[in-house]
């Protein structure tokens, strides 16, 4: 279509105007779950490198992502209770999925104040490992059953399921966890000063620690319960975030969702025009993003001893 017939679309719908049905029914919802989906995952992100004072935590690395996607494969396999009695025991059984894995991988890290790169990097990637395997385990058995290209697309992340419908209610949900996050804001920063002295100026750094868990693990899942697990975003813009702005800043966690949500519209406008008529999926994209930049981070921080 023309500039014209777009700007009209817009302006102007019309329900028997199909561009403007295209516009406002297939692109818009598409472009929101972009935004929703990478502010998300950039502030669960910058939360879990917090978490762990490590720059190269997200949710991805973590094994949030991929246990917030084992949840939910296991429920709509019939693994898990209640999936059919309404569309929220999705981001529910997404939300176990990944509040399970976080805890594993911080049950393998804990009794070290600080835990090096490898080792942290070693276990998060075996939870990933185990997630996956088991949901492999799954889509074998689903591919007798002819169900495996829905299994699939928890595997690489898409927003090709977006519409008003799921957007909506994902995004109401995200707002929640959001808002939460956003509450503590001026308290999760001191956690990167270390337990010792957060513990000295009255910080209770246990309690905080698994709030802080919780929400992560609960913004992930709303993420992966509609869009599958998209990796790497809580990786690349929380890096680019603090080198703009000082974490103590008013505008950090706002500029962190506005960095994340740019990033991800970017990647989806990439994915679609990159193989053309298909497009790829956006979890492929921003893998081939986040993996270079992954591996030069790692050698950055090598030469650090901490955060």
């Amino acid at each position: 279509m023309n500039w014209q017939e777009f700007f009209s679309a817009i302006f102007h719908p019309n329900p028997e105007n199909l561009a403007s049905t295209l516009i406002w029914n297939v692109r818009m919802p598409r472009f929101f779950l972009a935004l929703i989906a990478g502010g998300v995952l950039a502030i669960a992100g910058q939360g879990m490198q917090i978490l762990v004072r490590n720059p190269l935590a997200d949710p991805y690395t973590m094994g949030t992502a991929s246990g917030a996607s084992l949840g939910i494969n296991l429920a709509m396999t019939g693994w898990l209770p209640g999936f059919m009695m309404s569309f929220y025991w999705v981001p529910i059984w997404g939300f176990v999925g990944a509040l399970g894995s976080s805890f594993l991988v911080l049950a393998f890290v804990s009794g070290r104040k600080n835990p090096d790169n490898g080792r942290f990097l070693l276990i998060g990637v075996a939870v990933s490992m185990l997630a996956n395997s088991i949901l492999s385990l799954l889509t074998f058995v689903a591919a007798r059953q002819n169900e495996v290209r829905h299994l699939l697309f928890w595997t690489f992340g898409n927003l090709d399921k977006a519409t008003w419908d799921t957007v909506l209610p994902i995004g109401g949900m995200s707002a929640l966890g959001l808002a939460a996050f956003f509450a503590g804001r001026h308290t999760w920063p001191l956690l990167l000063l270390g337990d010792d002295k957060a513990e000295s100026i009255g910080i209770r750094v246990f309690v905080m620690k698994r709030w802080l868990l919780i929400l992560c693990a609960f913004l992930t899942a709303c993420v992966v319960s509609m869009a599958g697990p998209i990796g790497f975003v809580g990786l690349v813009v929380p890096y680019w975030t603090r080198k703009l702005v000082h974490v103590t800043s008013s505008a950090f966690l706002p500029l962190t969702f506005l960095v994340g949500s740019a990033f991800l519209a970017a990647c989806d406008l990439l994915s679609r025009i990159i193989f053309l008529p298909y497009g790829l999926p956006i979890g492929l994209v921003t893998s081939l993003v986040g993996v270079p930049f992954f591996l030069y981070l790692l050698r950055e921080t090598s030469r650090k001893e901490s955060f």
